[in-house]
């Protein structure tokens, strides 16, 4: 765990425990102020620590890191791990894969645009036969 969520955690039981002071005890503004602050700092660690466990990946914007695989997001890593590398493709009309499939073949399709577009081209341009024979 990184040094900036141990500082969140800590942070945190402490603005817990001012809490309980609360119900307690008649609150002064200036405990008030105080709580406010803490609240602050908490609040700007809660970002550092975000940021910390975030990868920038272009597919996963924000995804959490994957402690196992060094700088990779955690669902970059299952799909590495599972064998699925489908590559991010721009936006590919969906005409434009199914005719890849028909004129490459599917595992050649696969290969550049990815198993779930090319099953959404297959889905929604099978009953297309224009489509598909046009290049058969």
């Amino acid at each position: 765990m990184s040094e900036k969520v141990t500082e969140l955690g800590e942070a945190l039981r402490a603005l817990g425990e001012r809490g309980e002071h609360l119900i307690a005890l008649q609150p002064a503004p200036e405990d008030l102020d105080e709580i406010r602050e803490e609240m602050d700092a908490a609040r700007r660690l809660l970002v550092v620590a975000r940021a910390s466990l975030a990868r920038r990946c272009p597919q996963h914007p924000n995804a959490p890191a994957d402690p196992t695989a060094d700088g990779e997001c955690l669902f970059c890593a299952t799909n590495r791990r599972r064998g699925e590398t489908a590559n991010v493709t721009e936006a590919v009309p969906l005409q434009t894969v199914a005719r890849a499939v028909a004129e490459l073949g599917q595992d050649e399709a696969v290969r550049r645009y990815g198993a779930q577009t090319v099953t959404r081209a297959v889905l929604v341009c099978r009953n297309d036969l224009a489509l598909l024979q046009e290049s058969a």
